[in-house]
């Protein structure tokens, strides 16, 4: 039976057991970090990876510090795993980056935490122990190129000092594709062998609809097929002015009478003001449907009745969302950079991001190719059959296995990781 323990900083829930001594009878004490686990990416990623990080280690002892609003769906419940949800720490962004460095270094001394894992770009600067860090976010570096809000960018700056500062104080840190590796290893001259990739996997329920799902979908979503569907970041990378531009002159010339669905809240107010103005002018505003949030396991609906998915992003430190397309047959067009190109494969069809012209005439060959979206519907599902949370969760543990003290005691330099078999 679980029990819950309270404190003057966190609500705990955990087996109550008694907690392993660092370094004694071979067990670890690790932190894993997902304060800012509130977002699509973030979630998605402690979602799928703590539960197969769970049924890989019932040995270790993990203490996970994560948002009180998501501590109760992304509690493992596992005697081995222990809650603290700090329902006071502050949820500003920079408020939140000074707790972390301050006041939760004292903290990780009081549970006697022998290694840190943070999901979220920033190590723990001052923490007594060592870190490793996931680089899920790489926006901060290519700001410049983006518009963003005044607001956004004073965040991005104070994301790029802190990641800047993590990828040299981290022991190891994780890359969420191979091209984000490569960017890191060549902008920070770090070691190769300093980062390993651990691509996201495909996140349980999200497959091909079944028949009659359709109805589920107008219940849940009161969408009726076909549409054309686009999820991506609303800020200036997720290049929704471009295909906003692509679409209304599709509309304009009679070639698309679909309507253009689009999920998620606005992150940049402002551009999405510019994107629906000049929807409005173009006279294709009520084509478009703006669906706010929709919550995560409503989202394979979404995908498997679309006509064809459109991720017009310009940056990504990978794309969870087009994993996630492929796994759940969508026929999926991207654009031709990396790491998007490198996740489709041969599953998508390719555009120039920043020509709204090569994104309309991209659009209008898979509208209008009926044999085409099948194919590429077929391709979707077996590529997505390469992405695994298993994989990645494997060579997290490994990680934290070279961090125990008595490896670190043996060899100052850890091996370097072996080479999953899948992405």
């Amino acid at each position: 039976m679980r029990a819950t323990e309270r404190s003057n900083f966190s609500r705990h829930t955990g087996s109550g057991a008694a907690r392993a001594h660092p370094g004694v009878d071979g067990i670890m004490n690790i932190a894993i970090l997902g304060l800012t686990a509130t977002s699509y990416g973030s979630l998605t990623y402690l979602k799928n990876f703590l539960p197969h990080l769970a049924q890989l280690d019932r040995s270790n002892h993990f203490e996970l510090f994560l948002p009180a609003d998501h501590a109760g769906e992304l509690d493992v419940r596992q005697p081995n795993f222990r809650v603290h949800a700090h329902r006071w720490a502050p949820k500003s962004g920079s408020l939140r980056v000074l707790w972390e460095q301050f006041a939760l270094p004292w903290i990780l001394r009081a549970q006697r935490v022998d290694a840190v894992y943070t999901t979220h770009n920033m190590a723990i600067l001052l923490s007594p122990t060592p870190s490793i860090i996931l680089v899920q976010n790489v926006e901060p570096f290519f700001a410049g190129q983006f518009p963003n809000a005044l607001h956004l960018r004073a965040r991005l700056w104070l994301l790029r000092m802190m990641t800047e500062l993590s990828l040299r104080r981290s022991h190891r840190i994780f890359a969420l594709s191979e091209w984000e590796k490569e960017f890191l290893v060549e902008r920070f001259h770090l070691p190769p062998d300093k980062i390993i990739v651990t691509y996201p996997g495909v996140t349980e329920g999200f497959h091909p609809p079944a028949l009659g799902s359709a109805a589920a979908l107008r219940e849940h979503l009161g969408l009726e097929p076909p549409y054309i569907l686009s999820v991506s970041r609303l800020a200036g990378y997720g290049n929704l002015l471009n295909l906003a531009k692509a679409y209304a002159s599709l509309v304009k010339s009679g070639k698309v009478t679909l309507p253009l669905v689009i999920p998620g809240g606005a992150w940049d107010a402002q551009y999405m003001g510019r994107v629906k103005k000049l929807l409005m002018v173009e006279g294709c505003a009520d084509r478009v449907k703006f669906l706010g949030y929709v919550p995560h396991q409503h989202m394979p609906l979404l995908f498997g009745h679309a006509t064809c998915f459109v991720f017009p992003s310009l940056l990504e430190s990978c794309g969870t969302v087009l994993i996630e397309a492929l796994a759940c047959g969508s026929p999926v067009l991207c654009c031709r950079r990396r790491p998007m190109s490198d996740i489709c494969g041969d599953a998508a069809v390719l555009f120039e991001g920043e020509d709204p012209g090569d994104i309309a005439n991209r659009m209008l060959e898979v509208l209008s190719d009926a044999p085409l979206r099948e194919a590429l519907s077929r391709r979707a599902v077996a590529r997505a059959t390469q992405f695994s949370w298993q994989q990645g969760a494997e060579k997290v543990r490994r990680v934290l296995e070279q961090l125990a003290p008595s490896a670190r005691a043996k060899s100052q330099g850890a091996e370097t990781i072996p080479p999953g078999r899948r992405i």
